[in-house]
């Protein structure tokens, strides 16, 4: 067969290097909240996410005599749902391996894990975007009070979006503001924004190159996934990505079944423990073709928090992101 000399081996290593170079928002949000294998025999291919009760504490006056109070927990779950698979198939003649190809992984793979990663972007993308936002943590970037001197103040902006979050009790760690093109070449032209390169940053950690600076406590993140007039300033635990590679068939000539997980003992560093892709090839002999083919299954998801959190009734709000509008002019 023409295809026998890649080794798999060689071929994970570069899956793992080239996912963690692409992947981008998948590394802001939380990507290892399920377990891969908790899909397996899950009806509906739906996974509930427990999420843990809040309390809040009671007092009461010492030597009154008055007694304890006790509160029952309320827990709530966050439903997630491998609906999406993410593949970018390559036919590959005889004819193109043998006379064209002359380097199979620069030529065929890293482009179609670039565009699988394209896509799971895209699909956390599409969550972010799409995700029903309480009205208090929507911002108007237009408005008089983050405009002085006629100059937009995203120093003023992304403070307001920390306020916010601090009042709804958002974790104050592990903070990101996803902004457009547009918003990007806004925000580096603030004088109060911290750039990267401007304290010496190390480009080592994937997550390092993805992010241009700080500002307000948000690490900032420019996407080309979003509508470049967006931003989005939210906790890594606002959304739930949830991926799952098939299992390698039993009839494929070669496979690979990788966790990015497993990226530290390749010798990378993802932070993307919960994401698995597959590569498999096999042979069309009756049109003398290699079928080269990259995928992952995955699910996203908001995380809505009770409006009570004593009432196991309460309705139910995101409040751990904040929709920025108004943000940018779209060239």
């Amino acid at each position: 067969m023409a295809s026998t000399f890649l080794r798999p081996t060689v071929i994970a290593r570069l899956a793992v290097d080239l996912l963690l170079r692409e992947l981008v928002l998948a590394r802001t949000v939380w990507s290892d909240a399920i377990a891969p294998a908790e899909f397996e025999g899950a009806f509906g291919d739906t996974v509930t996410l427990r999420i843990p009760a809040r309390r809040a504490a009671r007092t009461r006056v010492l030597r009154a005599g008055s007694t304890i109070t006790n509160d029952d927990s309320h827990e709530f779950g966050v439903a997630v749902t491998l609906d999406t698979d993410v593949y970018n198939g390559a036919p590959i003649t005889d004819e193109d391996l043998t006379l064209s190809i002359q380097d199979f992984g620069k030529q065929i793979l890293m482009p179609q894990i670039r565009a699988v990663a394209e896509g799971v972007e895209d699909q956390v993308a599409a969550q972010i975007v799409g995700a029903t936002y309480k009205a208090s943590h929507t911002i108007d970037a237009d408005a008089s009070e983050f405009n002085p001197s006629s100059v937009r103040s995203w120093y003023r902006i992304a403070n307001r979006a920390r306020k916010i979050l601090n009042e709804s009790h958002v974790p104050r760690a592990s903070r990101t503001l996803v902004v457009g093109a547009s918003i990007e070449e806004e925000i580096l032209n603030d004088d109060r924004f911290i750039r990267n390169d401007s304290i010496g940053a190390s480009a080592e950690s994937a997550l390092r190159e993805a992010t241009i600076g700080r500002i307000a406590g948000f690490d900032v993140v420019p996407s080309m996934s979003i509508p470049d007039t967006d931003a989005y300033a939210y906790h890594r635990t606002a959304f739930v990505l949830a991926a799952r590679a098939p299992r390698v068939p039993q009839g494929a000539t070669m496979a690979v079944q990788r966790s990015l997980g497993e990226a530290e003992r390749l010798g990378g560093s993802s932070g993307l423990q919960g994401i698995n892709v597959r590569w498999l090839m096999d042979y069309d002999y009756e049109n003398t073709t290699d079928r080269s083919l990259v995928n992952t299954w995955v699910g996203t998801a908001q995380v809505d928090d009770p409006d009570t959190p004593s009432s196991s009734a309460s309705t139910k709000t995101l409040y751990r992101a904040v929709r920025i509008s108004g943000g940018g002019t779209s060239s």
